[in-house]
């Protein structure tokens, strides 16, 4: 077991073969850090978190895509003419 930060998050890491030997002191180290799962000394192959953790990042995701959708609208706005946006309306 060791500690590592992945872009500035402070996690901890254990071996494949630990987390089948201590799952119980792991999920419960999951509660205050997320935990990776290493397999072959260094391959990350999964994340251990808290549901509170992924519940914060499912809801950081969505507010980032709607942010994405948001300044995709405002660039289709800008972009669109006078005489096509009276076309779309039906005004002409």
């Amino acid at each position: 077991m060791y500690k590592m930060y992945i872009r500035c998050m402070k996690t901890m890491s254990v071996a494949s073969s630990q987390f089948r030997q201590s799952q119980s002191q792991i999920l419960e180290e999951a509660q205050h850090t997320p935990v990776a799962i290493t397999s072959r000394g260094s391959r990350i192959r999964a994340f251990v978190v808290s549901p509170s953790f992924f519940a914060r990042a499912v809801e950081a995701l969505e507010d980032r895509e709607d942010v994405q959708a948001a300044e995709i609208a405002r660039g289709e706005a800008a972009e669109i003419s006078h005489e096509d946006l009276k076309k779309e309306l039906g005004l002409t």
